[in-house]
């Protein structure tokens, strides 16, 4: 195993990236610089993990960069635990602080979460949750799988006069989620941009788009950003109103996606529901909890 400080071609990541057992719109080389970090990654037979890393002062960062939930690894390799717990320990020595979140290999055994001593460090495992569902049959097998709570919101969202925009930008969306939701959110300074910018990438490489629902007169109500990406689609940014949250608007929206996105795609990834009243919103829609990995790393001295 092998750091390389982004030192790669664009070429040898594209094949990495198609060797790779899954396919996310985070692990595209356009989408991480996009981002505007620098980043570089731990590369072995088999598999390469992505990292952006950064240095204040005498210290060194590994970490996970605004606008991505998990990112790599990949490679031929990326799905064996082994080839992962191998890559963890050739991070760099000289990195203070490691913490970042990646794709979970199919052979992961779960870990205590709790932390744990090696050499001069401290590191532990721990898994986030997320929710996915399989949306490769038809919209009526996608519809038999909603929860009795769903359907009640479905319902009642046809009681309010709603209109569908699948033209809105990442802007409009972002504006909206700071009008209604920055203030329940302590939102990290630099993830605006982040966010846009990678919503504007994969806007303009055909790879993303923007729904909103408005009520009458032009009121936004909800509206969210899906990403796709070979047999994916990642709910990948949100935002809701007050009147939206009364109105159901959300609901309504992706119900209206899923029955465009039935069998063009394999999987809905709600991407993270670490919040109870997320979780239950997307396992209403029938999506099954599949976690993914973070690891954490502290250098003692």
């Amino acid at each position: 195993m092998k750091w390389l400080p982004g030192t790669w071609s664009s070429e040898e990541w594209v094949t990495w990236v198609n060797a790779s057992p899954w396919d996310f719109p985070y692990d595209h080389e356009g989408y991480a610089d996009a981002l505007g970090q620098t980043w570089g990654a731990v590369s072995g037979e088999g598999i390469v993990w992505p990292m952006a890393y950064r240095r204040k002062g005498p210290f060194w960062t590994a970490y996970l960069p605004f606008g991505m939930q998990q990112w790599g690894p990949v490679g031929s390799g990326a799905d064996r635990a082994a080839h992962v717990m191998a890559a963890a320990a050739a991070i760099p020595g000289r990195f203070t602080k490691v913490d970042v979140c990646l794709h979970k290999p199919a052979d992961w055994e779960t870990q205590s979460p709790a932390w744990h001593r090696k050499g001069l460090r401290l590191e532990r495992w721990s898994e986030k949750p997320n929710y996915v569902l399989n949306i490769s049959g038809s919209y009526e097998q996608i519809h038999g799988g909603y929860s009795k709570q769903l359907l009640r919101n479905l319902k009642d969202a046809k009681r309010h006069p709603m209109t569908l925009f699948e033209h809105d930008t990442p802007e409009s969306l972002y504006q909206a989620f700071e009008r209604y939701q920055g203030a329940r959110y302590a939102v990290p300074a630099g993830f605006g941009p982040a966010i846009r910018q990678a919503m504007y990438h994969l806007l303009h490489q055909g790879k993303g788009a923007v729904w909103s629902m408005y009520g009458e007169g032009n009121r936004f109500l909800a509206g969210a950003f899906f990403a796709f990406s070979g047999n994916r689609v990642v709910l990948l940014f949100s935002a809701i109103s007050d009147e939206g949250r009364e109105t159901q608007a959300m609901a309504h929206l992706l119900n209206e996606f899923l029955v465009f996105a039935a069998g063009r795609w394999t999987y809905f990834d709600f991407e993270g529901s670490e919040a109870p009243g997320l979780a239950r919103f997307y396992a209403g829609f029938g999506a099954e909890l599949q976690p993914y990995l973070r690891y954490q790393r502290w250098a003692l001295l």
